[in-house]
């Protein structure tokens, strides 16, 4: 499980929405129940066992004979507990496959494991059911027999219409994320409430589709109904620019947020509408004029200004600065900041730090931040490129940090495990 976690958790950070050839739905999906959060699909099991498997391991002390090249779907159901359900795709009911069958079941019971076999109840297809839960199996056994299955959840036929991966792909419920995603990550860098909301504003599902039965390339795509109010959408519409993060980031950088828009009024104009369908945009508009007031200047016109063509969010050593990059910049060391807030306001609580009062120049970009992270930003020019090594300058949205890297351009989203 954990490395679906770190996969999936990735997703947080990105935008982009891609539209390949649709794919009709595999049979085996009808042994998923309705409310599953986490749907992994794999042509092969004994593949994905491999691939998956690190908290369920009991799996891969059965001998699955034949079977092991079958198609199968892990998947996790809606309990705080995430308990795991394993189906196979046991091929038409038959003499000689029930026997085989016969042998997962005997072995199922020996490791303490619950087990179901669909027999005639599929359509023309048999499977087995495996978990390390009676009642997960039980309640799997009424969906298939009323019939009643993950296909039948709001817009997952859509997202599985999208997965594609020529190993495998897992697809993952946004609205749910707060179970899914593990307490622990990313605790330090952000507030948990404001992850979560992030999450389920992303889209409706999240689909990481494998090129390969490892993670050293993982497209992402998200299962959108097309509404500006889901954030795939928003940043599927804008144009990546040029991403130069690299000659700004310190070397010793552990932490990397940014944005490399064509146009960041076009940005704000579909911030704002994404606002309107969530109805958030009257707190939008009070936020803005508070700091108006407060500073004397409306964000909005600061940001015409500033003709922002970057934003980066970096930490490294215990510092942290916000990094903005656009029209003409003069060298300058450390001054009061004018307008302190304006950044999370515009772009959203992923790019808050703790302090932004002061603000320096230097290469071309503008660094806000404390007195001293800011002075220690300067400090740290030249900068290094070593976090940024295999993201392309054409990214749109990217995160890196000392694990695992993502970038998304105008084509595709990838990430990548150190």
């Amino acid at each position: 499980m954990r490395r679906i976690k770190i996969i999936a958790l990735a997703s947080i950070l990105l935008f982009a929405c891609t539209k390949p050839a649709e794919r009709e739905a595999t049979p085996l999906l009808r042994t998923v129940p309705s409310r599953s959060l986490v749907v992994a699909h794999f042509g092969h099991l004994g593949h994905a066992l491999e691939l998956l498997l690190d908290s369920t391991s009991v799996f891969r002390s059965i001998d699955y004979g034949r079977f092991a090249n079958e198609e199968a779907i892990l998947s996790y159901d809606y309990s705080a507990a995430m308990i795991p359900l394993l189906s196979i795709d046991a091929g038409r009911p038959a003499t000689d496959t029930s026997a085989a069958v016969g042998k997962i079941l005997e072995q199922a019971e020996e490791k303490g494991l619950y087990a179901f076999y669909t027999a005639d109840l599929l359509p023309k297809r048999a499977a087995v059911l495996l978990s390390t839960s009676k009642t997960a199996v039980k309640e799997a056994e009424e969906h298939i027999r009323a019939g009643v299955s993950v296909l039948d959840a709001q817009g997952f036929p859509g997202a599985f219409a999208l997965a594609g991966g020529a190993a495998g792909s897992i697809i993952l419920k946004n609205a749910s994320a707060s179970r899914w995603l593990p307490a622990d990550f990313l605790r330090k860098d952000f507030v948990r409430k404001e992850l979560n909301r992030f999450v389920a504003g992303i889209s409706e599902w999240t689909v990481l589709d494998f090129v390969s039965y490892s993670f050293d390339s993982v497209t992402l795509k998200f299962g959108s109904d097309g509404s500006i109010g889901d954030l795939a959408e928003l940043f599927a519409r804008l144009e990546a620019g040029d991403c130069k993060a690299a000659s700004a980031v310190p070397a010793s950088s552990d932490f990397v947020l940014g944005l490399a828009l064509k146009d960041a009024k076009a940005y704000s104009e579909l911030w704002q509408e994404c606002l309107d369908v969530r109805s958030d945009l009257s707190k939008y508009k009070g936020r803005i004029a508070g700091l108006r007031k407060r500073c004397g200047k409306n964000p909005n016109t600061w940001l015409s200004e500033k003709n922002l063509r970057e934003l980066v969010l970096v930490r490294w050593e215990g510092r942290e600065v916000l990094l903005l990059r656009g029209g003409k910049v003069k060298a300058a060391g450390a001054a009061q900041n004018p307008c302190p807030g304006f950044v999370p306001a515009l772009f959203g609580e992923a790019f808050r730090i703790a302090d932004d009062s002061f603000c320096a120049s230097a290469s071309g970009w503008s660094a806000l931040g404390s007195e001293a992270d800011v002075n220690a930003w300067l400090g740290a020019l030249p900068s290094g490129d070593s976090l940024f090594r295999g993201i392309p300058k054409s990214a749109k949205c990217y995160f890196v940090n000392n694990d695992f890297g993502i970038v998304s351009d105008n084509k595709k989203t990838e990430l990548y495990v150190k």
